[in-house]
Parts: C-alpha cells; structure tokens; sequence
C-alpha cells in the first residue's frame, strides 16, 4: 500500500523553529493533513521524540524517531530509526559539541512536556557539528539499525551534493525538498530511492497528504519504513 509522510519536521527546540511548534501540536497536525508517518528531525537533540511518539499513539499516526545530524563537514544527515531505543543508542554514541547556545542570537531551545509546558532547556548550540564525517555517521547509524539519508541535496546549505560534489553510492536514499522539480526527482529516482520531506520550522511550512511524498510499503509500521529506506533503490 501507498503512505503519506513526512520524515522532516522541527519542534520548537531546533534553532529557527517557531515557538508554536511544540511536539504535540507537531504531530496532531501532521495526523489531521492526512499524514500516516511523521517525524521531528531537530537539529543534533532528540529531547522531543518520546513525547512526540506518545502523541503518535494517542491520534493515532506512526511516529518515526529521527534527528538531523550536522556532521564535520556542515553535512546534514536525516537519522531515521525503527525505535526510540536504537535512536537513543545511535544519539548517546555520537560526540556533540559542548559550546553553549546564545539564546539571544539562536533562541532558548525549550523542551516541552506533553502538555506544551517547558521543563528545560538545551544548553549546547544546536547549530553546531559533531566530530564525525557523513560516512562515520552513516555506519552509526547502520549499526543500530536506522537509515541515515543525506538531506535536502536539492539546496544550496548544508548539502552533501554541494560539499562533495556527488553522492556516494553506499547512500540508497536521499531526501529532496518539497520545493524539488519533478524532473529532478525523476533524475535521482532512476537508481536511488528519494523521500520528499517539508524540513518545516513553521506550522505553514508543514505538508497535507495531498502534496506530501508517497511510498509503498508491504506493512503499515515503522520497522518497515525504516527498512524500506535502509534499503534503498528505486520504488
């Protein structure tokens, strides 16, 4: 059968992002454009997922653990994984930067708690890299099970097309935006499976089912969605 998704979402939490974008009201947005995955991708922190995930359950869409790692060379990498377990696993082995956030340049980088209330804050800048290169990340992420796709490779910032110049072969997946042309995804759909996702900081930004990407699964859970971009290839 055919799902409709979209795999990158930012809470409030990730630098840039609006305050109204809470995980709760993330999610119940996502369920009623007609989504049947979503997840909250922020920038180097998972402080959102669980909650994010316990919303899942309760509107009743499938909730993907996932964030967007920064790695050593400005590369944004969406980490997908098929529980919040094997996400935590992958996330406590990476080696994050320890410099501090400027709250009055990045913003408070506020943690919610399911009823919107914010019970902290993230201390360490966001925005930063962490000491490891896309290929490092990627078989991080492998040994836990998860996926990582290069992201957004259609834009100019935080590239891998634009910092390497191609795409290395080991990457099954890629993720274009929804800005994408449909002649470019056709292009790098010819030998890659390619996942259209919103990369929304704005509740605007976010996608109903109707222009959301698609993809056909044999199952309607996370394992298999994981899996099937894991796997990547062409749909």
């Amino acid at each position: 059968m055919r799902y409709a998704y979209d795999l990158h979402i930012h809470s409030a939490l990730s630098p840039c992002a609006d305050e109204d974008m809470t995980p709760v009201t993330v999610v119940g947005r996502a369920k009623l454009a007609g989504l049947d995955f979503v997840a909250i991708a922020d920038h180097n922190a998972i402080d959102h997922v669980r909650v994010a995930m316990a919303a899942g359950e309760a509107y009743g869409i499938k909730t993907v653990p996932a964030v967007e790692v920064q790695t050593n060379e400005d590369i944004h990498l969406l980490c997908l994984f098929p529980t919040v377990e094997a996400l935590e696993r992958f996330f406590g082995r990476l080696p994050l930067s320890e410099r501090k956030n400027r709250p009055d340049l990045f913003g408070e980088q506020p943690v919610m708690d399911e009823d919107d209330n914010i019970i902290g804050r993230v201390d360490r800048m966001l925005l930063d890299s962490v000491a490891l290169s896309s290929d490092e990340v990627f078989a991080l992420a492998a040994e836990e099970g998860g996926a990582a796709v290069p992201a957004h490779i259609d834009r100019d910032a935080n590239s891998m097309l634009k910092v390497l110049g191609d795409i290395p072969g080991k990457y099954a997946a890629v993720e274009l935006s929804t800005r994408a042309s449909a002649e470019e995804i056709a292009k790098w759909a010819r030998d890659r499976l390619v996942i259209v996702d919103s990369d929304a900081h704005t509740a605007e930004a976010m996608k109903d089912a109707s222009d959301a990407g698609w993809i056909e699964l044999e199952e309607y859970t996370v394992e298999a969605l994981v899996g099937r971009i894991a796997r990547g290839g062409r749909q």
